[in-house]
């Protein structure tokens, strides 16, 4: 009977420790909105992957940053403004084909939409970039531009 109660009690504890640890990890978060695109990609903030990319690792992901496309240099940025004064901190390094480096090359130097998976480790995460998104499935040209038609010109 005692052996029994122990069992019971230990199933117990592994289902709440397991409960405990997708809630903890964001998992389980209700902020984390899915894609409407990709309903498995997670949207989430340049600002999130960057003070926490250890909590996205491995995890399909969409976001906005500005683009930079260059050789050994390929990442997203926070804001155009990090890329100018090459704060690398704020940026995430891009993995690209060279297939996919040809295809975005029109989105170079422009603030985009972007879909793939978070590499935390690897590479690229020594002290230049906070990490590093590849697997990527969609990037597009961000088209939002809320300052008046006046200042555009």
């Amino acid at each position: 009977m005692k052996k029994i109660v122990h069992s019971v009690v230990f199933r117990r504890i592994i289902v709440l420790s397991a409960i405990s640890v997708l809630c903890l990890s964001g998992y389980a978060s209700p902020q984390l909105k899915r894609s409407r695109a990709n309903p498995k990609a997670v949207s989430v903030s340049m600002v999130a992957l960057i003070a926490t990319p250890v909590k996205f690792d491995g995890m399909l992901v969409r976001t906005l940053g500005f683009l930079r496309i260059e050789f050994e240099g390929d990442a997203l940025y926070l804001h155009e403004e990090d890329y100018r004064h090459g704060i690398l901190e704020n940026s995430f390094a891009l993995r690209l084909s060279e297939s996919q480096r040809a295809q975005f090359k029109g989105a170079d130097l422009k603030y985009v939409l972007i879909e793939g998976r978070v590499y935390a480790k690897g590479p690229e995460s020594h002290d230049m970039w906070s990490g590093a998104i590849g697997d990527i499935t969609r990037l597009e040209v961000w088209r939002a531009d809320r300052r008046s038609e006046s200042q555009q010109r």
